[in-house]
């Protein structure tokens, strides 16, 4: 019985092309890894992120959105599906908000202060920085236009509800202006040419096409990077004897992404849309909560820990939930 068990696993995995999602999910985390140990030997100290950052928002991220929508076909499915990620996006941001607020609220977290501080810390995502290049490389160019539409949601709740959470529910005053001028950047010009694109039916020149392709194909291996320097150069032994903030972690890698899968279940939506939910809200801390902290003058350290260790959890975390969405929904 035990030897018949195994081989008929081995089918079903394969088969169902687990062992490829697997497999490039394992050479992401790969690059990860060497970005860590670029940093631990001193190649690439703390400083350069700053840098490669900036070069992945400005040039390579940009032609990776560019040229992976303007390389699409619209369909009658492509626009229901847009529509159905943006509604759900802002669903899901203000439904996390409330299931944040209890769960930190129901560990009695002290100090008080911190606690607006962890609900950011539960309902956000970096479905941008970190979520761009893994679900390209997993999913391809369909969900990856779906990721981009996501995150512009995800850009409105950093500079709204996440500053209303830090702040612990107080009366804090939204700048339209600030929400508007976070959306000025070169990933959300570039993703409206490629819209402009994509609906009028226009090729680019190849030779564009090339360039732009290739650049945004350095995406990955940058950004991966980058995690690896960031969780290198972070107090992760500092944050290890805290199980209620471990718990919190744990909310925002596995609870949140468990919940979105049993409430995107029975709706009517499509199969591309409740993967681009489910897997956007599986991603670790937004890094943008870091700065968002510090300018409201909370706990930026203790936010700056949660992003550290639950990037660090997502690469358990991250390639189940890949497999299991791929298993449910057949895309890949």
């Amino acid at each position: 019985m035990h030897n018949s068990i195994l081989p008929l696993i081995c089918h079903i995995w394969y088969n169902n092309g687990m062992g490829e999602v697997f497999i490039k999910v394992a050479v992401i985390f790969a690059m990860i890894a060497a970005g860590f140990a670029a940093n631990r030997t001193g190649i690439l100290p703390k400083e350069s992120v700053g840098h490669l950052s900036s070069l992945l928002v400005s040039v390579t991220t940009p032609c990776l959105a560019l040229s992976s929508i303007a390389s699409q076909d619209l369909t009658g499915s492509m626009v229901r599906e847009a529509w159905e990620v943006a509604v759900g996006s802002v669903v899901f941001y203000i439904a996390a908000m409330a299931v944040s607020y209890l769960f930190v609220r129901a560990l009695k977290y002290e100090p008080d202060s911190d606690r607006g501080v962890l609900q950011a810390m539960i309902t956000s995502g970096n479905t941008g920085f970190m979520g761009f290049p893994i679900t390209k490389a997993i999913f391809g160019n369909t969900i990856f236009f779906l990721f981009i539409i996501q995150n512009i949601i995800l850009n409105v709740y950093i500079f709204s509800g996440a500053i209303l959470q830090i702040n612990q529910g107080a009366q804090e005053h939204i700048s339209i202006k600030k929400i508007l001028r976070s959306l000025a950047n070169p990933c959300l010009a570039a993703t409206l040419a490629g819209i402009v694109l994509l609906i009028t039916d226009t090729d680019l020149p190849e030779p564009v096409m090339d360039f732009l392709t290739t650049m945004g194909d350095s995406t990955i291996p940058i950004s991966m990077i980058v995690v690896g320097v960031q969780l290198g150069s972070s107090d992760l032994k500092g944050a290890a004897g805290n199980s209620k903030f471990l718990l919190c972690c744990l909310a925002n890698v596995v609870l949140i992404p468990a919940l979105t899968l049993a409430a995107v279940w029975f709706l009517p939506l499509l199969d591309a849309s409740k993967l681009t939910l489910v897997y956007a809200a599986a991603f670790p801390t937004a890094v943008m909560t870091v700065a968002m902290a510090a300018i409201e003058h909370k706990n930026a350290e203790l936010m700056s820990q949660g992003v550290a260790v639950t990037t660090l959890m997502s690469m358990i975390t991250l390639p189940v939930w890949a497999i299991i969405l791929m298993a449910l929904y057949s895309f890949a």
